[in-house]
């Protein structure tokens, strides 16, 4: 590094700049240690530090912590505004989907913006591999699903790549507990207790529930149905209540032998809450192969209000997940953060309880 009039930190930025230009340092290479940058040019680490801050702001650097300081796939200042936006969720095809990303393209169109989309599987690995596909395509901000939002996710140190190269995040359905970012979701703990307090309201005082126990939703909805019973001073017997895993969705809607213990537990209750249509609409089916009357022995509530709830003989009770309105929310955020109109934007949207046959009490 030459010593001219330039500022010290202004004169490490330039060499450090020019280095990764050059091809020296490429793309994912870690840089130089601050000690060995101080000791090279006999600078203090505060200098050094100000020059690294300002490549990182910059986007040229970004930070993974307790790894050290890595070069970023950028060409600095210039590479911004493609009007590309990620999309990433769990699934693509069907349930709701559809109509979430239906909503973040209605709203992001109309600004000039395009979509790439991307789906995990609710997948840690293919949420990685997504991810860093998304930093390859310059984007200008990102719509993500977590994948299983309760475990500690093995994907931040790409996350934090993403906040390196001020590449603005929106999380919706639910967010990571260690890395901060703006989310859109349901207040799932308002729906499940609304869920909850319908089928009280019903007469219901022994109700078993169905909840996954992976992502918040599965925890939020589960937190309401507590809070309803302890509202209603109702017990809530354990042994009502089923617990799932991402990898556990197939056995459980096939599994005869799992089915058959679980239909034993629910012998006494008279009500019962699953964590989305696609499981209440598979309940509704194991009830009536068991004899079991829906709503007359066991009345029950999913959530989403997708299009499987008005399908079959009975129609299903559920709780209405927003859908293109969240999605429409989700791309306004995320163009307030682009525009820098806003830092930060964490918001619940709140549900609403759909009644139809599957509670409907009979005289």
């Amino acid at each position: 590094m030459s010593l001219n009039n330039e500022p010290k930190y202004i004169q490490l930025k330039e060499f450090i700049k020019n280095y990764i230009s050059e091809g020296q340092l490429k793309a994912d290479d870690k840089l130089f240690s601050e000690h060995e940058l101080a000791n090279r040019f006999q600078i203090s680490r505060h200098t050094v530090r100000k020059a690294i801050g300002e490549l990182i702001n910059e986007g040229w650097l970004y930070q993974v912590q307790g790894k050290g300081t890595f070069v970023a796939n950028t060409e600095g200042e210039s590479k911004r505004k493609s009007k590309l936006i990620g999309v990433i969720t769990t699934y693509l095809k069907d349930y709701i989907f559809p109509d979430i990303i239906y909503g973040i393209d209605e709203v992001l169109s109309k600004e000039g913006y395009t979509i790439l989309l991307g789906h995990t599987n609710n997948e840690f690995e293919k949420e990685r591999n997504c991810l860093l596909n998304m930093l390859n395509n310059n984007l200008d901000g990102l719509i993500i699903e977590p994948t299983k939002s309760v475990l500690p996710n093995p994907n931040i140190d790409i996350y934090e790549r993403f906040k390196a190269e001020g590449i603005p995040i929106v999380f919706i359905h639910a967010y990571y507990n260690n890395f901060e970012a703006s989310y859109v979701m349901e207040d799932d703990v308002l729906g499940g207790y609304m869920a909850t307090r319908h089928l009280i309201e019903q007469g219901h005082q022994r109700i078993a529930g169905i909840f996954k126990s992976d992502d918040l939703q599965g925890l939020g909805r589960f937190q309401g149905f507590v809070q309803a019973h302890r509202e209603h001073n109702l017990t809530i017997n354990e042994k009502h209540i089923l617990w799932f895993s991402s990898q556990d969705f197939d056995p459980l809607l096939l599994d005869d032998a799992y089915i058959q213990r679980f239909i034993h537990r629910l012998k006494t209750c008279t009500g019962l809450i699953c964590y989305n249509d696609q499981i209440a609409i598979n309940m509704l089916e194991i009830l009536r192969t068991q004899g079991i009357h829906v709503p007359g022995d066991c009345a029950v509530v999913g959530f989403d209000n997708s299009e499987l709830a008005q399908q079959g003989e009975i129609k299903l009770t559920t709780v209405a997940h927003p859908k293109e309105k969240l999605g429409r929310k989700a791309a306004a955020s995320l163009l307030e953060l682009i525009n820098g109109t806003k830092e930060c934007i964490q918001e619940k949207m709140e549900p609403e309880l759909i009644m139809r046959d599957s509670t409907q009490t009979t005289n």
